[in-house]
């Protein structure tokens, strides 16, 4: 991951190869719409609100973008492969050395929504997540889980909205969704439980969500993990690697809501 500061300038897109991306990018961008449009986790989340929200923060990233040449075109986007609900990637380079991953939409039909983020509604829930959100969990991806760190590499301006490219350090080895086929689910969900327990994290509860939990929280430092699904976690050299999680450190209402579900 580069520390190098971003240029000012613009710079040559690359539709096949990484580009050097802005090391600070994610932690800048972050906190200019986190000082600018930060609001309660625990408000409610109707689909209006979400899109003045994201119309509101747009607008004021967007000459932070236009400033430090981040904006990309890439004419291959129909070549992305499929992901879930959060991103679609591509694999770079031969033999891969990262993954670029572009954001789409939680809400296609209004083109809103970047993943999901805990809520206080009712209960703790997920609920979709803003584009400051959404920075603001990459940053602390890249604190909590160095070894899975990003990248900002740029932003794509698309007819609905802004989509967040990021480029990620290839990580050799298999989606424990994969493995689950193979070994059954139970016995992934108890590598995911061991891995998780064995660093101080307890599981979590979460009222809309049926089925085994995802969700994990660490007083220790204060942290909670999201979203901790077999298909975002990767097994390799013994191991797990969780890729693409989503991580928080809640306060008030949240985190009020989060000892509770414990």
């Amino acid at each position: 991951m580069s520390d190098a500061v971003p240029s000012s300038g613009p710079r040559e897109t690359h539709a096949t190869q990484p580009r050097q991306g802005c090391g600070g990018g994610l932690a800048d961008a972050a906190a200019l719409l986190s000082s600018s449009t930060r609001t309660d986790a625990a408000e409610l989340r109707t689909l209006d609100a979400l899109g003045d929200r994201q119309t509101a923060e747009q607008k004021l990233i967007e000459p932070w973008i236009e400033i430090h040449g981040l904006w990309m075109e890439i004419a291959n986007l129909d070549e992305l492969l499929l992901g879930g609900t959060e991103h679609d990637v591509a694999r770079i380079g031969d033999p891969v050395s990262h993954v670029r991953r572009v954001t789409k939409p939680t809400d296609e039909i209004i083109g809103a929504g970047y993943g999901y983020t805990p809520i206080v509604e009712g209960g703790l829930k997920l609920g979709a997540a803003s584009l400051g959100e959404y920075l603001r969990r990459l940053v602390l991806l890249n604190e909590v889980f160095p070894d899975v760190a990003m990248t900002l590499e740029g932003f794509i301006r698309t007819p609905l909205r802004l989509e967040v490219v990021t480029l990620q350090d290839y990580v050799p080895g298999r989606l424990l969704g994969d493995i689950a086929i193979e070994v059954g689910g139970h016995e992934v969900r108890r590598l995911i439980e061991g891995w998780f327990t064995r660093r101080g994290f307890a599981k979590l509860y979460l009222s809309n969500q049926p089925g085994p939990s995802h969700a994990w929280y660490r007083d220790a430092d204060n942290t909670a993990v999201f979203d901790a699904k077999p298909a975002n976690l990767l097994e390799w050299n013994g191991s797990l690697r969780p890729i693409d999680v989503n991580p928080l450190r809640p306060t008030g209402a949240l985190l009020r809501a989060i000892r509770a579900a414990l």
